[in-house]
């Protein structure tokens, strides 16, 4: 499901009591399916929380009223660094007025402790109050209908999705898959739309907007199929998950060098680089380690960097770093190896090299480049034609 209302929510547990963000976000009873919250735990240090082996509980107050939410409900999206989230539903939505969240983590090994608290908003949607008056049940029918389009929606952008992704297994048999999906979601479309004029005229309007949802999806996945610009995409071509060991001396090994305008960055971009790193290999040295990525203009000069955080010896972790493209670079030099010192010699490990948009580490992906050859474009420029589409 499409979440477009995303409320970030910082954890960081302290000592000096349980301190009440106000958030001030504020969401509404018709942000069905599209609002959730996304929490970012951290230790009193700053470190990110290590929710590989933790259980999140939630509780919420609302007009004196406590839900307490399934754990299967709080998605944990990357145990390091700490990253979750929690999709609002429709029944709580359905309330109004200000809500209190409360956090609490539980850990295998007996332990847990209470995060904290935020609080936000519900308010009701004009439109709740704008519906014909047809009765209950009209309003019932039309809506599961027209969710049922938006359903098909989305799975069809879902669907169309996923065959680009795989696109390296692509064949005769996928390519009609991909056919097939886009035929059977405008067809039951257009069915929705017949069975909701049925119940009265008035809906036409609305669904025909559906209509054109199911078909923007299918627009939309044309496009990424022949753009090859899905989102969360790897930036880094030449990535693998098999680990690359190095030894050396210095400060750094290893330069890749990215010209903004060939990744489709540009200054004022956030983007995201992570790396798994193994520092269990150097018995003999055991100084901690980490990657960096510096920037760069057009003549060379030095601009800043942003590196990750450290791996201590005796440690295999993921570092990440975070960081803003500053005004005037042209290029991004991304050291694969560096450590702390540079005169003794150290050797350690690297994989999953990932570089993405945004303020989140996506899971390590190859790049589109390194999964679709010339031949398996050349069969998704055919379907998009067979879709409608053009090349």
């Amino acid at each position: 499901m499409p979440i477009r209302k995303k409320g970030d929510v910082e954890i960081k547990t302290s000592a000096k009591g349980a301190q009440v963000k106000q958030t001030g976000y504020t969401f509404y009873s018709y942000d069905k399916n599209s609002a959730a919250l996304y929490f970012n735990f951290r230790e009193e240090n700053g470190e990110p929380t290590d929710l590989a082996n933790a259980t999140i509980r939630l509780v919420f107050v609302l007009n004196d009223e406590k839900i307490t939410p399934k754990t299967d409900d709080i998605e944990i999206w990357l145990a390091v660094p700490g990253t979750a989230r929690y999709i609002i539903p429709e029944s709580m939505l359905g309330h109004e007025g200000k809500v209190t969240g409360y956090v609490y983590l539980e850990f295998s090994d007996g332990s847990h402790t209470d995060e904290g608290r935020f609080t936000f908003e519900i308010k009701q949607s004009m439109i709740t109050d704008m519906l014909p008056e047809a009765g209950e049940q009209y309003v019932k029918d039309f809506e599961d209908v027209k969710a049922e389009v938006q359903e098909a929606a989305d799975g069809a952008k879902e669907t169309i999705s996923q065959k680009v992704t795989e696109v390296s297994d692509t064949s005769d048999s996928a390519i009609s898959k991909v056919n097939q999906v886009a035929d059977d979601t405008i067809k039951n479309a257009d069915q929705a739309k017949s069975d909701v004029q049925s119940k009265a005229d008035e809906a036409s309007e609305s669904i025909d907007e559906a209509v054109k949802s199911t078909e923007s999806a299918r627009d939309e996945a044309v496009k990424a199929m022949n753009e090859l610009d899905y989102s969360n995409r790897n930036l880094l071509k030449g990535t693998s998950d098999e680990w690359e060991e190095r030894t050396f001396s210095g400060w750094t090994s290893d330069f890749i060098h990215l010209r903004l305008k060939d990744v489709g960055l540009q200054p004022g971009d956030i983007f995201t680089y992570a790396v798994d790193i193994d520092n269990t290999i150097d018995e003999v040295n055991t100084d901690e380690v980490r990657s960096s990525a510096i920037f760069r203009d057009s003549e060379g000069n030095k601009l800043g960097r942003a590196p990750t955080n450290y791996i201590s010896g005796g440690k295999k972790e993921r570092a990440i770093s975070t960081a803003e493209i500053p005004e005037k670079t042209s290029e991004i030099r991304i050291a694969k190896f560096s450590k702390g010192e540079e005169r003794k010699q150290k050797t350690f490990a690297i994989r999953k090299r990932m570089l993405n948009y945004g303020t989140r580490a996506s899971p390590w992906a190859p790049a589109p480049e390194d999964i679709v050859t010339k031949s398996e474009i050349e069969q998704i420029k055919q379907a998009i034609t067979n879709l409608g589409g053009s090349v």
